[in-house]
């Protein structure tokens, strides 16, 4: 520290604010650049709702969304959702999506995989549509916009 200031101040006024303006420039600099990536990362998560269409896998009291373009459903450790339940293949399901457009394909599972109780090899799905893997049973819809944190405070009261 103290090498420094010695620098500093073997330095002329001029050079000082030389490097104060580089200082600032350089500043200013990482500022747009943090802005720029904040403002792409907002525009990619639109365009990936846009793909996606906001959907979600509901297993139990379990929210899944769905934030690939490609989903593998299973037991493995692998697997992108996994279910413990030994009635579900380890690579039992693979869901995809294309413009919005969900679409699930049984990987030639031991116990089948349904959509609607009707046993499927590759399935276009709708929200609503109810998933069985096995035993596991899930359901397939939108998900639920995020509520405001004061809501519903008034109904706490006892």
């Amino acid at each position: 520290m103290s090498e420094l200031m010695e620098m500093l101040a073997s330095l002329d006024v001029p050079d000082l604010v030389l490097c104060a303006i580089a200082v600032v420039i350089l500043d200013v600099f990482a500022l747009c650049v943090i802005l720029a990536v904040t403002r792409e990362t907002k525009l990619c998560r639109k365009r990936w709702q846009k793909l996606s269409a906001n959907m979600e896998l509901r297993y139990n009291d379990q929210h899944y969304p769905l934030e690939a373009d490609e989903i593998l459903l299973g037991r493995h450790i692998s697997a992108d959702i996994r279910f413990p339940d030994p009635s579900v293949s380890r690579y039992h399901a693979v869901m995809t999506v294309s413009n919005g457009v969900w679409s699930i394909t049984d990987l030639n599972a031991r116990g089948g995989t349904f959509v609607n109780e009707r046993r499927i090899h590759q399935v276009r799905l709708m929200p609503g549509d109810e998933v069985r893997l096995g035993n596991a049973v899930m359901r397939f819809g939108r998900q639920k916009p995020p509520q405001p944190k004061d809501a519903g405070k008034e109904n706490r009261h006892v």
